[in-house]
C-alpha cells in the first residue's frame, strides 16, 4: 500500500500477454445500508449505522479504522468511480494515522476508494487504491472521483497499473473479477493502517458510492 500521493506476488502474466477482455459499462450505486457493510478496525467491527440514508461511523479515539467494505454486485466493472462523503467533528479534532507523517512518508491523514478482485484474494495485485485522488481527513464535505484506468489506481506495493505489461493485464485482470467496494484509511506511507482521533469526535458518512 505504499505510494506517493498528490495532495488535495506474483506476476499473473508475462509481459507479452495481451490484456483481458475490456469489460462493457456498467452503472451501478452502492447500497449504503449498515448491515452490508464491513470494517477492518480495532475495535473489530467498528459499529455502522445508517443516519438519513448515509453509512456512518464514530472514528475511535484509541484503536483505528482501517477498511471500510462491501460486496461488489457485479464481477465487472468498468467506468468512473465517485464516492461523496461527509466529515462531523466536535472539538479540536486531530486525525491520527497508526503509519505517521515523516520527512519521506508524506501522506496526510486520508480517506480513499480500494477495490478487492479476485475472490479478495491476498496477493500483490488483488487490491488496487485510487492514487493520487484521495481526501485529507477534516470537517466538511467532498467528492472523490475517479475513473476505473490503469493509470489512476496502484496495487498492494504501491505499483500503478500501467508500470508495465503485466501489471497492466494484472489490473485488466481485477476489473473482470471485483469482488469488494470500499474505502481505506491511512496516512504517512500506507493507504491503510488506520486512523483515530485526538482531542475531540468526529464522525465520518458516506453519502453516495457510485460508478458510472
Amino acid at each position: 500500500m505504499r505510494a506517493t500521493v498528490v495532495t488535495l506476488m506474483t506476476v499473473v502474466a508475462a509481459a507479452s500477454c495481451s490484456s483481458p477482455s475490456a469489460p462493457s459499462p456498467t452503472p451501478l450505486t452502492i447500497a449504503l445500508q449498515s448491515s452490508a457493510w464491513q470494517t477492518i478496525s480495532d475495535p473489530q467491527p467498528l459499529p455502522l449505522t445508517n443516519d438519513a440514508g448515509a453509512l456512518t461511523f464514530d472514528f475511535p479515539d484509541s484503536g483505528s479504522m482501517n477498511y471500510l467494505f462491501t460486496p461488489s454486485p457485479l464481477t465487472i466493472v468498468h467506468g468512473t468511480l465517485s464516492v461523496s462523503v461527509r466529515v462531523t467533528t466536535s472539538g479540536p479534532v486531530v486525525f491520527n494515522s497508526l503509519d505517521p507523517q515523516t520527512t519521506s512518508c508524506t501522506i496526510p491523514s486520508s480517506v480513499r476508494p480500494f477495490i478487492w478482485a479476485n475472490d479478495n484474494g491476498n496477493g500483490e495485485f488483488d487490491r488496487w487504491w485510487s492514487n493520487p485522488r484521495a481526501l485529507t481527513l477534516a470537517a466538511g464535505t467532498g467528492t472523490i472521483t475517479v475513473p476505473l484506468t490503469a493509470d489512476a489506481w496502484s496495487s498492494v506495493n504501491g505499483k500503478f497499473g500501467n508500470a508495465d505489461a503485466p501489471t497492466k493485464f494484472a489490473f485488466d485482470k481485477a476489473l473482470l473479477n471485483v469482488s469488494r467496494f470500499g474505502l481505506t484509511f491511512g496516512g504517512g506511507c500506507s493507504f491503510g493502517h488506520g486512523i483515530n482521533v485526538r482531542g475531540g469526535t468526529a464522525t465520518f458518512s458516506v453519502t453516495e458510492y457510485v460508478i458510472r
